[in-house]
């Protein structure tokens, strides 16, 4: 069973393109250590299991289903500088948000000037 969930595990961090050094370094132990896990060499606690899956970003019992296969359609997490792909769109989304937001109390603003101009004649 060691093996089958180091087999598991291996496949998930390449799947979300990690490297044995990322996730040695996450879980606070040495490259490795982890490597053993991979392997099949040592057995990882509970507590150890429950971090990698959070690492990974999936639920815990995966690594003990009988019929367990990546999802090859999920885009790997990619990194920029410290910010995922992900942070990058949602940074993104939030700054066209914020834009058209300005363009409305610009448009409010102009409103206001003509209304307090047309008053002071």
């Amino acid at each position: 069973m060691k093996k089958i969930i180091g087999e598991r595990i291996r496949k998930l961090r390449q799947s979300k393109d990690y490297t044995q050094d990322n996730m040695a370094a996450e879980l606070d132990i040495t490259a490795g250590a982890y490597a053993k896990i991979e392997r099949g060499e040592t057995d990882p606690s509970a507590t150890r299991l429950l971090r990698i899956a959070e690492i990974l970003e999936v639920d815990v019992i995966i690594f003990f289903q009988d019929k367990y296969q990546p999802s090859r359609v999920e885009e790997p997490v990619k990194e920029y500088g410290f910010a995922t792909k992900t942070d990058i769109e949602n940074l993104t989304h939030l700054i066209k948000q914020l834009n058209r937001e300005i363009e409305k109390l610009k448009t409010e603003m102009a409103t206001v000037k003509k209304q307090g101009s047309k008053g002071k004649r």
